[in-house]
C-alpha cells in the first residue's frame, strides 16, 4: 500500500495524505513517494498543496528510529533522493503548501511541515518539536536552519536542547504555526487548511508564484540584488492580461467613486 495518496479538488487545491500506520512514522519509503509526487504537484491544475497525516493522533510521529539505527549498520532502507533535497524541491514548489497538522509532529516529521508554506493545527492534546538530542543525535533534514527561521535562534536553541516538545498554543506563540484551531471547533485543521489553499488558489497563479519565490529568498538586511529582482518580476506581472484586467476593473470602480460619491471598493 503507498504511504501517499493524491486528491485534487476541481479549485485545484491537492490533498496529500501521509499514512503509515501503525505508528506514522516517515521512512525512506516516504521520502521516495513524495520525490516521485513532485511532477505532479508541480502541474499546472495544481493550485495549491494541503499535506496531511492519517487520523487524528499524528501527523508524523517523527522518522523512524529503526530505520536510523539500522543505518548506522549499512541495513537502512534505500533513498530515491537525499532528504533534504525533496523538502527542499516541496520548499521551493511554485505554488503555496501548506501542512494540516491534524495530530503531533517531531523529529522529520516536524522537518517537514517546517519545509511548508503555512502550518494549521488544531489545539488539544498534541505536541511539536525537535527531541533528537534524546537519543544523542541532532536533527537532519533542515532542523536546525528552518526551526531558527520560524521562532527565532534561542527559542530554537532553548527547545533543541531541551529536547522540549510545545503544545499548539504555544507552537502559534512562538510562531512554529501561523493558524490554530480553536479545540471546541467543528472544523479541523485539515479544513481549515483547505480554506486557506481554496482562497489562495483562487488568486493569480503567477503573482502567487513569484510572491512565494521572492519571500522564500529574502534577507537580512535587505539586499539590492533582491529589490531589483522583485522590480523586474513586478513589471512583468504587470504586463500579463489577468493583472491587467484585474487592475482594470479596480480602476473603473474607483473613477465611478470619484464621479458619484459611491464607496470604492478596497483590494482584498
Amino acid at each position: 500500500m503507498p504511504q501517499l495518496t493524491f486528491d485534487i479538488s476541481d479549485a485545484g487545491v491537492a490533498t496529500v495524505t501521509i499514512s503509515n500506520p501503525p505508528l506514522q512514522v516517515m521512512t525512506p519509503t516516504t521520502v521516495n513517494e513524495l520525490n516521485g509526487m513532485l511532477p505532479r504537484l508541480r502541474e499546472d491544475d495544481v493550485r495549491a498543496v494541503v499535506f496531511v497525516g492519517d487520523g487524528d493522533a499524528f501527523f508524523i510521529r517523527h522518522f523512524s528510529v529503526e530505520e536510523l539505527s539500522a543505518s548506522t549498520k549499512g541495513q537502512g532502507g534505500q533513498w530515491d533522493a537525499n532528504m533534504d533535497d525533496v523538502l527542499l524541491a516541496v520548499e521551493n514548489l511554485p505554488k503555496p503548501v501548506i501542512a494540516a497538522l491534524n495530530g503531533s509532529a517531531a523529529g522529520g516529521g516536524l522537518e517537514f511541515a517546517m519545509a511548508c508554506d503555512i502550518r494549521v493545527a488544531k489545539n488539544g492534546p498534541y505536541r511539536f518539536g525537535l527531541p533528537e538530542v534524546s537519543v544523542g543525535i541532532l536533527p537532519g533534514a533542515g532542523g536546525t536552519q528552518r526551526l531558527p527561521a520560524l521562532v527565532g535562534r534561542n527559542r530554537a536553541l532553548e527547545m533543541m536542547l531541551r529536547a522540549r516538545l510545545v503544545s499548539p498554543a504555544q507552537a502559534l506563540q512562538y510562531g512554529l504555526i501561523e493558524e490554530l484551531v480553536p479545540a471546541d471547533s467543528r472544523e479541523t485543521a485539515l479544513q481549515r487548511a483547505q480554506a486557506i489553499a481554496l482562497e489562495i488558489a483562487q488568486r493569480p497563479p503567477l503573482a502567487v508564484a513569484h510572491i512565494k519565490a521572492l519571500t522564500r529568498a529574502a534577507v537580512s538586511p535587505v539586499s539590492p540584488d533582491m529589490l531589483k529582482q522583485e522590480s523586474v518580476l513586478f513589471a512583468d506581472l504587470m504586463k500579463t492580461p489577468e493583472a491587467r484586467e484585474l487592475m482594470g476593473g479596480v480602476a473603473a470602480d474607483h473613477r465611478k467613486a470619484r464621479e458619484t460619491g459611491s464607496k470604492a471598493t478596497d483590494l482584498e
